[in-house]
């Protein structure tokens, strides 16, 4: 009885161990092949740091976290007090070099008609010496009227004019004083250094010299002419009235003309020059206009592409550096996740294959392409234990991209690998 007893408890447990183990077998190729069949992930998309191209202080954020942008939106503005001061002095700066090149063409234009003057005289001949007496009667007529408007005085036109130029400055002047003492303020409370304030003290210092000068012309104008200048149109009268006498005296002057002649291409040449050097320091002026439009711009924080404002990391009044990331943006266009598979089952997946997915959270199921496959190993999944001929087995991961998602999914949600399309619907 003892010993039928001993058998049958014997061969219980002798049961109970097979069945053990192959249940354990069992459960190990099935997690094996769970886990193998169906990684998860987490969908991921594209952040992009939105920062100014300038340092100050920002005077606007147009935007919050969870906002929707779109790509060029303004979304924040640096106080720009400064640059549209400058924008300012460029702009006048070219109408300085503006009026420069219509007084070197205006030169140029008196010694073209100097040089067609002097190949007249150089024509002179008895037939034609009445003609010149008639030209420099002309002539002498011209300097009388010239010398009778310099006696009279600027035109109103012209003492308008003065003005306008000189309150042109003068606003200028006002606009880099206040900038200045605002630096100075600044300085004080330590919040810029002395090399701003000392640059915008020589740019009040230059408006303020631009602004006397064109107080003097004005005053001038409005003085009238000097005795000098009266004295050299007197001059150029009398210049004509010789010029008569010797066009009536004699008609053997052609050399002098020809010398006359020459002189006036080179004053030709000169006025060319000048033209020229006018017309280059337009170009530096509009130069000048374009870059301080330009860092004008960078005041404006722009939207790099369609998304969602994810954080912010500023606040209006604060000072940042050029490059801080004020906020961070996630673009909503591409969106992806990432699995990893082992070395064992990564030859089954192709760049361009077509997967199914699920989400986690609802079930749902959507696709993606494989748009990329890692070339080389990432870690190892399973480490080689001490058996014969055993290994290592590593992982690759495979990046896929979603062509289109629910309204409802999220950045940061799970998804499942169901498998490669056509393979899935197979198993």
């Amino acid at each position: 009885m003892v010993k039928t007893r001993l058998i049958l408890v014997l061969s219980i447990m002798a049961g109970l161990i097979v069945g053990g183990f192959f249940l354990i077998g069992k459960g190990e190729a099935e997690g094996k092949s769970s886990t193998d069949r169906q990684p998860t992930a987490y969908i991921e998309g594209n952040e992009s740091k939105v920062s100014f191209k300038l340092a100050g202080r920002i005077e606007e954020l147009l935007v919050d976290e969870g906002d929707i942008v779109t790509k060029g939106q303004v979304i924040g503005i640096l106080q720009n007090d400064e640059l549209e001061a400058k924008v300012s002095q460029a702009e006048a700066a070219l109408g300085v070099a503006d009026g420069q090149i219509s007084q070197a063409k205006a030169a140029q234009s008196t010694a073209e008609a100097k040089k067609e003057q002097g190949k007249a005289a150089v024509n002179v001949t008895a037939e034609t010496a009445e003609k010149q007496v008639a030209q420099a009667e002309a002539a002498i007529k011209a300097a009388e009227a010239k010398l009778t408007a310099l006696k009279n005085g600027a035109r109103p036109e012209e003492i308008k004019q003065a003005e306008s130029q000189m309150k042109a400055a003068e606003e200028i002047q006002k606009v880099a004083k206040v900038n200045l003492e605002r630096l100075q303020s600044l300085l004080e409370q330590g919040l810029i250094s002395q090399a701003e304030v000392d640059k915008a003290n020589t740019s009040y210092q230059e408006a303020n010299g631009k602004y006397e000068v064109a107080k003097q012309q004005y005053e001038l104008a409005v003085q009238g002419p000097r005795e000098e200048e009266v004295q050299a149109a007197e001059a150029q009268v009398e210049q004509a009235k010789a010029a008569y006498e010797l066009a009536v005296a004699s008609q053997a002057e052609v050399s002098v003309r020809q010398s006359e002649v020459k002189a006036a291409e080179a004053g030709i040449e000169q006025a060319a020059g000048a033209v020229s050097t006018a017309a280059s320091g337009k170009s530096q002026a509009e130069a000048a206009l374009a870059e301080a439009n330009v860092y004008l711009s960078y005041t404006q924080l722009i939207a790099p592409a369609d998304g969602i404002i994810k954080a912010k990391a500023a606040e209006v009044g604060e000072l940042v550096n050029a490059g801080f990331p004020v906020f961070t943006l996630e673009q909503e266009k591409e969106r992806w996740s990432k699995f990893y598979f082992p070395e064992t089952e990564i030859s089954d997946i192709q760049v361009g294959d077509t997967v199914q997915l699920s989400l986690s959270a609802t079930g749902k199921r959507i696709k993606g392409e494989v748009v990329s496959i890692s070339p080389s190993a990432d870690f190892a999944v399973q480490k080689a234990t001490q058996n014969m001929d055993d290994t290592d087995i590593r992982s690759f991961s495979v990046k896929v991209k979603y062509t289109s998602l629910p309204k409802d999914v999220k950045t940061g949600m799970t998804v499942k690998w169901l498998g490669v399309s056509g393979e899935q619907n197979g198993k």
